[in-house]
C-alpha cells in the first residue's frame, strides 16, 4: 500500500525524531568523557612538570612520555606528509616520525609548562555527529596579558581509549598547519622525506618550534 504525502511526512519526521533521540545519549557521553580525558592530562601534565623541579632533562623525558601515550603522534605525522608517507622507504619513515615528534615537545612541552599558572577550563564539547568516535573540546587557557586563548582538542575515542587528533589554537590546526608546510616543501624537493627531516632537525636545534 503506498503512503499517503502526509503519512509519509509522518513517518520522515517520527524517523527523524528518533534518530536525534537515541544517537546524542551516545554522543554525550563519549562527549564527556574526552571532556575528563583533556583535563586530566593537564592535570596529569602539570603536575609531572611541576615534580621535574627545574630539571629541564627530566621534564623532556616524562613530557615525551605522555606525548607518546595521549596523542596520536604517528597518525598525525602520516598525515602531515600525505602522499609521500606511501613513496618514502621504511628507514625515511622511522627517520621522519622521530624528528616529528621532537617537533611537538618542542612545540607542546612549554605549553604545558605554562598551565602550572594559567586557569584552564573546558567551555563546551561538541561531538562529531559523522564520526562519533571524535569530539572536539574546547577550552580557555588565561594569558599573561589580554584575553584568554581558545584551545580546540580534536579527541579520538578507540575501545575506551582515548587520544589527541589535533590541536586548534585561535583557530589554528596543528595537522592542517604542518601539513601545508610539509607537502610543499617535499613537492618542492621531490618528494624527499629524508630532506625534510634534515631540515626539521636544523630547526629543531634553532628552537624554532619553541611558542613565541
Amino acid at each position: 500500500m503506498l503512503l499517503s504525502k502526509r503519512q509519509l511526512l509522518s513517518v520522515l519526521a517520527a524517523t527523524t525524531l528518533l534518530a536525534q533521540a537515541l544517537l546524542p545519549v551516545h554522543s554525550a557521553s563519549a562527549a564527556g568523557d574526552a571532556a575528563a580525558f583533556v583535563v586530566a592530562l593537564k592535570d596529569d601534565a602539570v603536575k609531572q612538570l611541576s615534580e621535574a623541579n627545574g630539571d629541564e632533562a627530566l621534564k623532556e623525558q616524562r613530557f615525551r612520555k605522555l606525548l607518546n601515550n595521549n596523542f596520536e603522534v604517528e597518525d598525525i605525522g602520516k598525515f602531515v606528509i600525505g602522499r609521500y608517507w606511501r613513496k618514502a622507504s621504511a628507514a625515511d619513515r622511522d627517520e621522519f616520525l622521530k624528528v616529528f615528534e621532537d617537533v611537538l615537545v618542542q612545540r607542546f612541552l612549554p605549553l604545558f609548562d605554562d598551565y602550572v599558572d594559567r586557569s584552564f577550563s573546558v567551555d563546551s564539547v561538541r561531538a562529531d555527529a559523522k564520526r562519533p568516535e571524535f569530539s572536539t573540546v574546547v577550552s580557555r587557557v588565561s594569558q599573561p596579558k589580554g584575553a584568554d586563548a581558545q584551545v580546540l582538542w580534536r579527541v579520538r575515542e578507540s575501545g575506551g581509549k582515548f587520544q589527541i587528533s589535533d590541536v586548534k589554537a585561535e583557530g589554528i590546526s596543528l595537522r592542517i598547519t604542518y601539513q601545508s608546510e610539509y607537502s610543499s616543501f617535499l613537492k618542492n624537493n621531490s618528494g624527499n622525506v629524508s630532506k625534510l627531516s634534515k631540515l626539521l632537525r636544523r630547526k629543531i636545534k634553532a628552537g624554532a618550534f619553541a611558542p613565541k
